[in-house]
């Protein structure tokens, strides 16, 4: 590189200045925890715009910067933030215009408790039995889902209540709209809090099958997006609207349901499990014991679960063999891998390296998605295992750009350039949604100001 003339130096001195005076002023960087950029260095995603050292006849050093890359790289920050602000505000708006009671007393019948303040949902790969004349009990069809699941609509209003109280939080935190705060208590006094509509703190019918008197513990699985309604409740904390008697409130409620979760028959089951159900149930309690406040237990339990889920649910080839042996292998291989990205993303918040974590055969959570990279290359051609669903690549991508930010390593920027136009002809075709569904980094990345590919679609 040439030296930079002064020119030049005052064009990166004026357009440094029209970038910080047209930022928005909200962003909260400080305290702030996101994905490392190659384990703390700046990584494959700033290389464009890293200072270059000369030497000049005197022999003295002089650092320059590469303005044409540094700008570039803050008009598609800017671009991506803007972008991304703009698809929050707008959910965010059609939450506060939806006025759907989202309720577990709405159902069309009662679980065996009587009491309709009971969450109830169906198991979801559960038909009748055609030896019983009444079909009774259900009998399990695995990767094939009974559209009976649909009728009972407990599941489908609390997972939309955790995605709307998420949006407005973010949407909040953004552009101290009041009306996105007073939208989200109204949904959590709904759903937790108000007497005639509040759901009892357990899912003892969770994931109920006909025929029989209790729920089943992989229902248990049903509640581990309660981490989009936690990770924004910090962030209306401080409106003017914001009243702290609902967090007593919630606070009291969700203690009563963590005895529940770790003390029944149902949660301690989940727990053991030792496929994506144990992960996710590995997920929602670190969320949990965070929110209350329980850091040294949280704290301890994220290096206990880390090393579990990678000693035992990985192979040293990469393979996840509790989740292979399911007719649906390549959806439950990914899907167990949504849950230790996140499990390894909260580990960074209490000081454990779970992204570069090996177990004593070699296991990692890097293993893992280089497992499934040569068959997701190929089409899945010469996948070793049944799969009746196919090989979906949507899900998988933002695994692989979410890859290349944590380790650099250009393998996976290549493959997702290749990998890409098939992501992008599934969410055309309505198959996927753009995010998949328990990715929550992009969120994280709006408030700690990174640029995160995964963020780019």
């Amino acid at each position: 590189m040439s030296l930079l003339r002064p020119k030049i130096i005052v064009f990166i001195f004026v357009a440094t200045i029209f970038f910080l005076i047209f930022w928005p002023t909200n962003y909260n960087y400080s305290n702030q925890t996101c994905l490392p950029l190659n384990n703390g260095s700046p990584g494959p995603v700033l290389d464009a715009i890293r200072t270059t050292i000369i030497t000049d006849s005197k022999g003295e050093q002089k650092e320059y910067l590469n303005a044409k890359g540094y700008i570039t790289y803050l008009h598609t920050l800017r671009k991506q933030h803007q972008a991304a602000i703009s698809a929050l505000t707008r959910s965010a708006d059609r939450a506060v215009a939806n006025n759907t009671v989202y309720s577990v007393t709405l159902k069309p019948q009662l679980p065996p408790s009587g009491d309709e303040h009971d969450y109830m949902s169906l198991g979801r790969y559960f038909w009748p039995d055609p030896t019983k004349p009444d079909g009774l009990p259900y009998i399990r069809k695995d990767g094939y889902v009974n559209p009976e699941f649909f009728t009972i609509l407990d599941y489908v209003y609390m997972r939309q209540m955790f995605r709307e109280v998420q949006d407005l939080g973010f949407a909040y935190f953004f552009t101290r709209n009041e009306t996105y705060v007073q939208k989200a208590m109204y949904r959590i006094r709904e759903w937790f809090l108000d007497e005639k509509t509040k759901m009892n703190p357990n899912l003892k019918y969770a994931g109920f099958r006909k025929g029989e008197v209790m729920g089943w513990k992989t229902g248990v699985l049903d509640f581990h997006q309660i981490f989009r309604m936690l990770q924004a409740i910090p962030l209306m904390r401080y409106s003017n609207q914001w009243d702290p008697s609902i967090e007593v409130g919630l606070k009291a409620w969700l203690s009563e349901y963590y005895v529940w979760f770790t003390t029944s028959k149902m949660g301690r089951g989940e727990g053991r499990a030792k496929n994506n159900h144990g992960t996710f149930y590995d997920v929602q309690a670190l969320f949990l014991l965070d929110y209350l406040g329980r850091y040294d237990e949280a704290k301890l339990f994220i290096k206990q679960s880390v090393e579990n889920r990678i000693n035992n649910g990985i192979l040293p080839t990469g393979q996840q063999p509790h989740e292979t042996e399911r007719p649906t292998s390549w959806f439950y291989s990914i899907f167990n891998l949504q849950g230790l990205f996140m499990l390894a993303e909260r580990a960074d918040h209490f000081d454990f390296d779970a992204w570069n974590y090996v177990g004593p055969e070699g296991q990692s959570i890097r293993k893992a998605v280089d497992y499934l990279l040569s068959y997701a290359l190929n089409g899945g051609e010469g996948w070793p295992v049944k799969n009746i669903k196919g090989f979906e690549m949507n899900d998988y991508v933002k695994i692989l750009e979410l890859s290349y930010i944590i380790w650099g390593d250009e393998k996976y920027l290549d493959s997702i350039e290749e990998l890409r136009p098939k992501a992008k002809a599934e969410q055309a075709a309505g198959l996927k949604l753009a995010k998949w569904e328990d990715n929550y980094l992009c969120d994280i990345a709006l408030l700690t100001n990174r640029l995160l590919w995964t963020c780019l679609y």
